[in-house]
């Protein structure tokens, strides 16, 4: 019975951990979401963003190649986390 309560648990929290991981990742899409909904959505969440490449275009033509900084757990994100989203924009027209 003791093991059993203890296998129980361990295994709880690798499904809660593995649930906030899957979190952590649907919050910052990348590919095909534009840099102004990935930021928009960091920020909703209360990470403090800074963007990596030229913004050479609106954000809302930029698609985002990369999100660093992301903790690896559920943990509350305040103003002072800081993540990094790296933005890919078409060259401007100047």
């Amino acid at each position: 019975m003791k093991k059993f309560a203890v296998s129980t648990a361990v295994t709880g929290i690798i499904v809660v951990a593995a649930l906030g991981w899957s979190g952590t990742a649907q919050a910052a899409p990348t590919g095909d979401a534009s840099a102004a909904d990935t930021i928009k959505s960091l920020q909703g969440l209360g990470y403090n963003v800074q963007i990596n490449g030229s913004v050479t275009a609106p954000l809302t033509q930029c698609l985002v190649t990369g999100v660093h900084g992301l903790p690896n757990s559920s943990a509350v994100p305040t103003g002072f986390t800081t993540v990094y989203v790296d933005v890919d924009c078409p060259p401007s027209n100047n």
